[in-house]
């Protein structure tokens, strides 16, 4: 049973996780009395959020990657600290300011501090049952939300939502609690890692998250600029699917053991997610998205199976291509639903030998996906005005998902599982 401060810990880490999860995966909030007079300033801001994305989750494996050997845990819960005391700090010179000529810095800024945060607070949290909990949740509730809720509703300066993304009070209330943590960690001591050999530096997640990022980033933005304005072709798609399997392979291969399966299992999950629709806001689903969520982690934790993640993500990709034909109330909400669920299980699920590639595993959720480039009429990220069949996303995202299966099946059988014993969080 968990005890008083387990419950901070849980609460911290569910604080700490959305706060950082929003810098990451969503744009950095501008003010009503903001200076946002031409479609360039919107475009620039829009183009901004897929690579400070990328950027902030390079930052999170380095500084996991960092923060690792370290034996005194107050040390990382202050370095997390002191990456949501910036995020704070930004967000409130950003409600300051009336011109929009900052706000692509601002952006980058907000996820390199989201970065910072995300990985310190990872490597305190998910070595705890329950504090991984409120982690895997608050990662959970934010990839939700970013997915299902329609960030921009179009394309024109007029109608760009201006609604602040992360609310103040999330990152205030991270603070505090992130500070109350360290205090009462500052004289705890941790096990050391496991020794390494002098030649043997730990910089394989890191090249691993710099290999799927960048890959993803100019897979998306090249086929972004095939739909502009025209149709795109099917061996365009099929070039962007192919990239994408190959560098989360190639990311999954990097990483020890067989800590890879959960950056195979979140590319496929995220490309599930990014194939149905949005909707203006999710009101008083949140408090459906954190009972399901709760749920579908436990779940994980308790009956870890990459198989059943995967067959949850190709269940969400036939239901989008079929979600055309049914109404879109119910569409919404089953998808939804049936998102947080797969999701939540495949959080739950991670297991790894080395823990700083649960960073990498958690964090490409966030990364930009293909179908972000592929344009209809149901999802209102700005991109082409070309708009395709409802179904096309699905099928897209089916194609990944049967890929990234495959290539679990490769990594297993060139990695034996008695190199790759799981590290229960």
């Amino acid at each position: 049973m968990p005890k008083i401060g387990d419950g901070l810990d849980v609460v911290t880490a569910f604080a700490g996780a959305a706060a950082a999860g929003m810098s990451l995966f969503l744009p950095f909030s501008f003010g009503d009395d903001s200076a946002i007079d031409s479609p360039y300033r919107v475009t620039s801001l829009i183009n901004s959020v897929p690579r400070a994305a990328a950027l902030g989750l390079i930052v999170a494996v380095v500084v996991a990657v960092l923060a690792r050997p370290i034996t005194r845990p107050g040390l990382i819960w202050l370095t997390a600290t002191a990456g949501a005391a910036i995020l704070a700090i930004n967000y409130v010179i950003g409600g300051a300011m009336t011109s929009a000529d900052v706000l692509t810095t601002q952006n980058y800024i907000d996820s390199l501090c989201g970065g910072v945060l995300f990985g310190a607070l990872c490597i305190c949290a998910w070595r705890m049952r329950w504090s991984a909990l409120g982690f895997g949740l608050g990662v959970l509730v934010v990839f939700v939300y970013g997915e299902v809720v329609a960030v921009f509703t179009s394309n024109t300066v007029a109608t760009a939502d201006k609604t602040a993304h992360t609310p103040f009070w999330l990152v205030g209330s991270a603070v505090v609690l992130l500070a109350v943590n360290t205090a009462r960690h500052r004289h705890g001591i941790m096990l050391p890692a496991v020794p390494r050999m002098a030649a043997d530096l730990p910089i394989a997640p890191i090249i691993a998250a710099t290999v799927l990022s960048l890959s993803l980033l100019v897979a998306t933005e090249w086929l972004g600029r095939e739909f502009d304005g025209r149709r795109g072709s099917p061996w365009q798609v099929a070039l962007a699917v192919i990239v994408t399997l190959v560098a989360a392979f190639a990311a999954a291969a990097l990483l020890p053991g067989r800590d890879g399966t959960g950056v195979l299992i979140a590319v496929s999950v995220a490309a599930a997610a990014d194939s149905l629709s949005d909707a203006p806001s999710l009101g008083w689903h949140l408090v459906l998205v954190l009972v399901v969520g709760v749920i579908a982690i436990l779940a994980g934790l308790r009956w870890a199976s990459p198989w059943a993640a995967l067959i949850g993500a190709a269940v969400i990709c036939g239901f989008a291509i079929v979600a055309e034909h049914l109404p879109w109330a119910f569409v919404w909400t089953a998808g939804m639903v049936l998102l947080t669920g797969v999701a939540g299980f495949a959080i739950g699920s991670i297991r790894v030998s080395y823990l700083p590639s649960v960073i990498l595993g958690l964090g490409a959720l966030y990364l930009p996906s293909i179908l972000w480039s592929i344009p209809t009429g149901q999802r209102h990220w700005p991109t082409g005005s070309a708009a395709i069949a409802e179904r096309v996303p699905g099928q897209v995202a089916l194609a990944i998902t049967v890929g990234a299966a495959a290539g679990i099946a490769v990594l297993y059988q060139i990695r034996p599982i008695a190199r790759s014993r799981a590290a229960q969080p």
